[in-house]
């Protein structure tokens, strides 16, 4: 089934159906954040200009599907760390739903960090930015472990996702993965990699749906024990050698 792209008079309703219902006031900041994108996306490279087109469905509500699993949790002003933010995604939307959740977005590209700290201070947002690889900032001490969620979009294969991500979760705390089609086959083939990173997957769920978001799903990881001293490994190794 395909959809027309989504505007601002649906905003409200989707996210309601979605199970995170947005005040007015914070749809409004929403929508700024999007002009904001969209004034910054040429210089920055924050995103494909196809990718514009229906950017409230395809990167604000999906990103908002998150939400639900981190009220559940009782985490709503729990620490969060978006690793690979990109332009923002998830955590810039997330730190919109729960002004409370203290969130860390990091992203190795300095013209996107700059971005996201404009972008941050302008929505009035108390956010961190870091400017960093993950694979040496999860061995920044005041980073490794220290994060109740993780979060993630984009980082390439689920083995990746899992040794850039896992290191900055707290022992208790979990890891929330946005995959695609294949999630159920990703989480089940790489359980031995979870589990060498101090995590256990918990659940496999589809989200989305009822805004037109297709074969969206959710794969929540527990750390269960710390991660090894070793992970993760030297920058570019973890893509160029995933873990089995």
């Amino acid at each position: 089934m395909s959809y027309t792209p989504l505007d601002w008079d649906g905003f409200l309703e989707a996210a309601a159906r979605i199970g995170a219902p947005f005040s007015p006031a914070q749809a409004g900041k929403a929508r700024r954040m999007v002009e904001l994108l969209n004034a910054y996306n040429a210089s920055a490279s924050l995103m494909s200009n196809a990718a514009l087109v229906d950017v409230l469905r395809g990167h604000v509500l999906d990103s908002i599907t998150l939400a639900p699993f981190i009220y559940s949790a009782g985490l709503h002003d729990a620490r969060l760390v978006d690793v690979g933010t990109g332009g923002g995604f998830p955590g810039l939307v997330l730190a919109l739903a729960y002004p409370s959740l203290r969130v860390t977005l990091m992203d190795a590209t300095r013209r996107k960090t700059e971005y996201l700290q404009h972008a941050a201070a302008e929505l009035g947002l108390n956010v961190e930015v870091v400017h960093a690889r993950a694979e040496d900032a999860a061995h920044d001490r005041a980073l490794r472990e220290t994060f109740d969620i993780a979060v993630c979009r984009a980082l390439g294969p689920w083995p990746v996702v899992l040794e850039l991500t896992l290191p900055f979760c707290r022992k208790g705390g979990m890891l929330l993965g946005q995959r695609g089609t294949d999630a159920d086959v990703e989480a089940a083939s790489h359980t031995g990699a979870t589990a060498l990173l101090g995590g256990q997957v918990v659940g496999v769920e589809r989200v989305g749906s009822e805004v037109g978001l297709e074969n969206r799903h959710v794969i929540t990881v527990e750390k269960v024990e710390s991660t090894p001293p070793r992970y993760p490994r030297k920058a570019g190794i973890p893509a160029k050698r995933p873990l089995l």
